[in-house]
C-alpha cells in the first residue's frame, strides 16, 4: 500500500511538471506613450506579454489596406504571476514598433515579455529629416523606455532584471551595437560616394535646407550623447541587418562592447551591403558571432510578411526574390535567436 502511495505521488509530480512545460501562452498587449520631457520626445510604446488568457472569438474586420499580416493579441490582457525575460525591440529607418510582429508573436509564445517603440521622428506616421540622421539618440530612446517599464508597478515587477536582451533590425541594429557600447563616428566617409551621405529610401520629402554635417542642433545632439547610449542593464543583443556601419572603422570604437552580440545578415543585402556592415562589425566586435543567409536573401526579408495589397503598393519592401521564402527565413532567424538567448540569458 505504502508502495502505491509513492507510485501515485510521483504520477501526479510528473503530471504537473508536464502540464506547466507545455503551458500555451498567448500574447497580451499594451499601448503606452512615455515621454521624455528632457528631450520633449513623445515615445509610442507596445507591451506584448505572455498571458493564460482566453482570446474572444469576434468577427473578422481584416483590413484590406494593410501592408503586411498582422498577429492575434489580447488587449489588456492579465499577465501570470511570474518572472520573464524581457526583450526590447528597436525598428529600421521609418519602421514602426509593430515592423517585426513575426519576431514578436514568436518570442512571447515562449516566454517572454517584448517591448517595441516608434523612435520619434524616424518612425512610418512621424518623420522628422533630422531625426533621421541623429542615430544616437535612438538609444536613448530605448533606456529611457526601459527604465519606465521596469518601474512600472505591474509589468516591472514581472520582469527578470537579470535576463534582458536586445533585438533590432537595420537602423534598430546599429541602435543595438550603440547600447552595447559600440560609439559611431560620425564624420567617417570612407565608405561612402564622393558627392557625400546617401539619404535612406525612406528620408521625408522636405523643403528645408539642413546642412546634417553642421547644423547645429545635428552636432550638439551628438556631442551631448556620443558617449552615453551604453547599458549594462542589456545583457546580450541580436541584431538583423545592422547599418551605419561606415561609421565604425576602428577596433577602439567597439573595445567597450563586452555583451555577446548575434548578427544576421543576407548576403544579397543591396540597402546595407553585409561587407561594410554586417561583416564589419562582426570584425570589430570581439563578442559577436555572424550567420549569413545566400546571395539571394535581402534586407527587407527580415520585416513582416506581406498581403497581397503590401505587394501591390510597396513591392520594394515586400516582394523578395523568387528562391527565397520570408517565411522561412523567419523561421530560421528565430531559431537562432531563441538558441541564443537561451545560452546568454
Amino acid at each position: 500500500m505504502k508502495n502505491t502511495l509513492i507510485i501515485l505521488t510521483a504520477i501526479t509530480l510528473f503530471l504537473s511538471c508536464a502540464q506547466q512545460k507545455e503551458k500555451t501562452f498567448r500574447i497580451g498587449q499594451k499601448s503606452v506613450t512615455f515621454v521624455d520631457e528632457s528631450r520633449n520626445r513623445p515615445l509610442l510604446t507596445e507591451i506584448w506579454y505572455p498571458t493564460l488568457d482566453n482570446l474572444t472569438k469576434k468577427e473578422s474586420k481584416e483590413n484590406q489596406k494593410e501592408l503586411f499580416k498582422t498577429i492575434e493579441t489580447i488587449p489588456n490582457a492579465t499577465i501570470p504571476n511570474e518572472k520573464f525575460p524581457l526583450i526590447l525591440i528597436s525598428h529600421g529607418t521609418g519602421g514602426n514598433r509593430f515592423s517585426l510582429t513575426w519576431f514578436i508573436e514568436k518570442m512571447v509564445k515562449e516566454g517572454y515579455v517584448v517591448v517595441s517603440l516608434d523612435h520619434y521622428g524616424n518612425s512610418t506616421f512621424n518623420k522628422i529629416p533630422r531625426e533621421f540622421v541623429k542615430w544616437w539618440e535612438r538609444a536613448i530612446d530605448v533606456q529611457y523606455v526601459l527604465t519606465n517599464i521596469l518601474n512600472n508597478t505591474e509589468i516591472g515587477t514581472k520582469i527578470d532584471t537579470s535576463r534582458i536582451g536586445g533585438v533590432g533590425f537595420s537602423l534598430g541594429g546599429y541602435t543595438n551595437i550603440a547600447l552595447a557600447g559600440g560609439y559611431v563616428d560620425r564624420t567617417i566617409r570612407e565608405n561612402e560616394k564622393p558627392e557625400g551621405r546617401e539619404m535612406p529610401a525612406e528620408f521625408p520629402k522636405t523643403d528645408e535646407i539642413i546642412d546634417f554635417e553642421n547644423d547645429s542642433l545635428i552636432v550638439s545632439s551628438y556631442n551631448k550623447y556620443k558617449d552615453h547610449v551604453k547599458d549594462d542593464r542589456i545583457k546580450a543583443f541580436f541584431v538583423m541587418a545592422p547599418a551605419i556601419g561606415f561609421g565604425f572603422h576602428a577596433k577602439e570604437q567597439t573595445s567597450k562592447i563586452t555583451a555577446p552580440v548575434f548578427i544576421v545578415a543576407g548576403k544579397g543585402d543591396t540597402n546595407t551591403p553585409i561587407k561594410n556592415n554586417a561583416e564589419n562589425y562582426h570584425h570589430l566586435i570581439k563578442t559577436s558571432q555572424i550567420h549569413l543567409f545566400d546571395k539571394n536573401v535581402g534586407h527587407y526579408v527580415f520585416l513582416n510578411e506581406p498581403t497581397e495589397f503590401g505587394k501591390e503598393v510597396a513591392p520594394n519592401i515586400t516582394i523578395d526574390k523568387p528562391t527565397v521564402d520570408r517565411k522561412e527565413i523567419h523561421e530560421k532567424t528565430l531559431r537562432l535567436a531563441l538558441d541564443f538567448f537561451k545560452k546568454t540569458l
